[in-house]
């Protein structure tokens, strides 16, 4: 075996090939069932949402770990998915390399993806792999059948199920596109003049599609933005500037391509002066002779 093929590994956890027994509780999901979706994956959450030239493209939503390495928020970690005339899906994984550095692997696997129907009528993905060092095309059948698997297939109803449809997407102007705004960021109130002249904004990630990028500028300058855990922190000084209105601007991309943004108008207060209260001229004194 290559040193590189012993460096290789799928991303996938340690998984079990579904069983006879465990094919005869489930069927496929009915012709309007969609694979478009957020789904739970091996303790994470990734949304399965359109992709370029009519494809879908499974973006990881909340950090999913394999093994030694995770996937973060905002990988594209399933592309070029397409619907097979049989209602299954075929597409592409992204691996590692077993290394500390988790190096990616510029070569995906084959995949196969189907969604399955529990007894209990919940929705999952079934999702069958093949190494990029045996490249086979996996295939799943419409009873949930599997061949041409080169690693291991993995789905069921706890751990991989569909748990919430794809956030909905607006013209930042619209109702959506302001109800998101509010929900997500944190403005200081502009209803009081400001005397501190420091304004700390808040901006939370949104519920199943993260933050990805935000640019908050003042006066056409950009402010320094740090992420810090699932919300992003911005401090706008507004210190040295003259007295008046000052508007802050913020705009939001997300990792599933969501536009939305917003704006907030300040006012400084005049720095007030300090009095004090004039002493009285002491009477000239008399010279005595």
């Amino acid at each position: 075996m290559h040193a590189a093929s012993r460096l290789l590994r799928a991303t996938v956890a340690t998984i079990t090939l579904m069983t006879a027994c465990s094919l005869a509780a489930v069927a496929p999901a009915g012709a309007n069932s969609s694979i478009e979706g957020v789904w739970s994956y091996n303790g994470g959450k990734v949304a399965i949402h359109p992709g370029p030239e009519g494809t879908l493209v499974g973006t990881v939503v909340e950090p999913t770990r394999f093994a030694e390495c995770t996937h973060p928020a905002g990988e594209e970690m399933w592309t070029d998915i397409r619907p097979q005339p049989n209602g299954s899906y075929w597409g592409f994984h992204h691996w590692f390399y077993e290394t500390p550095q988790c190096a990616l692997n510029p070569n995906p696997g084959p995949t196969a993806w189907r969604v399955m129907e529990a007894a209990n009528g919940v929705h999952y993905l079934l999702v069958c792999f093949s190494s990029p060092e045996k490249p086979t095309q996996p295939t799943i059948g419409p009873n949930g059948e599997t061949a041409d698997v080169s690693y291991r297939c993995y789905g069921s109803e706890v751990e991989s199920a569909h748990i919430a449809p794809l956030p909905q997407r607006s013209t930042p102007a619209s109702h959506i596109g302001a109800k998101t705004f509010s929900e997500a960021v944190s403005l200081p109130t502009n209803k009081q003049c400001l005397s501190h002249r420091v304004l700390h904004i808040h901006l939370n990630d949104p519920k199943y599609d993260p933050l990805k990028k935000v640019v908050v500028t003042l006066r056409k300058r950009r402010i320094a933005v740090e992420r810090r855990g699932n919300v992003f922190v911005a401090t706008v000084d507004l210190k040295g500037l003259p007295r008046g209105a000052f508007t802050v601007k913020i705009s939001v991309t997300t990792v599933l391509g969501y536009h939305f943004s917003g704006s907030r108008t300040y006012h400084t207060c005049v720095a007030k002066r300090k009095t004090s209260r004039s002493k009285s001229p002491k009477p000239a004194g008399h010279k005595h002779g």
